[in-house]
């Protein structure tokens, strides 16, 4: 009995390609591993991402960039939705941590991928009473901003120190926060900038 394949599309490449740096990282994705993926040839590829390997892989970014903008439901009211589009980030860039360095590096996909999100947030802001050139710096800022808290912890290698193998009480204070985990960390940060902005409007 025949099975039929489902045919390559520019999406299930991209979506391969995902899979591939999910599981082996940016090093392991190759045409030739997402074609494997698809069990398919490699060079069948590139009748859907003629550009190749670059081209497949701004397909990555933007396919992570619309997982988050998609989820988001956006209130009108600055402070709330610029902590809804961080927290959202944060959330779709740590079930891909693979994925975080390459939007890092590709800052134009990563814009154009969320325009629409990235404009919402502007006229919120102006809305408020920011000026234009505000608004756009305090999403540039919170957005680059969680992408680097991100980064970080994607990058974070666990070295088995714990604060009982210190005696200054510095580290140990440092290692206990540390073994409480990054969100309060993560949350500490983001309302210390919403603060910040929200004192521009005074």
């Amino acid at each position: 009995m025949s099975t039929t394949r489902e045919p390559l599309s520019r999406e299930r490449v991209v979506e391969a390609a995902l899979a591939v740096i999910d599981r082996a990282g940016i090093q392991g994705c190759s045409m030739r591993a997402v074609a494997g993926e698809l069990g398919v040839e490699a060079m069948s590829l590139y009748h859907h991402v003629p550009g190749g390997k670059d081209e497949m892989l701004d397909g990555v970014v933007a396919m992570v960039q619309a997982e988050f903008v998609e989820s988001l439901d956006l209130s009108d009211e600055w402070r709330q939705d610029m902590g809804a589009f961080a927290r959202a980030y944060r959330d779709a860039l740590s079930r891909h941590p693979n994925v975080v360095a390459m939007i890092a590096a590709r800052p134009s996909v990563a814009y154009r991928s969320s325009t629409v999100l990235v404009g919402s947030l502007f006229t919120s802001m102006e809305d408020a009473g920011f000026a234009r050139e505000d608004a756009l710096r305090a999403v540039r800022v919170v957005s680059r901003w969680t992408i680097g808290f991100t980064l970080g912890e994607a990058s974070a290698v666990e070295d088995g120190e714990s604060a009982g193998q210190f005696d200054e009480p510095l580290l140990v204070e440092v290692f206990t926060d540390i073994a409480r985990g990054e969100a309060d960390v993560f949350e500490f940060g983001l309302e210390a900038l919403l603060d910040g902005l929200e004192a521009r409007l005074g």
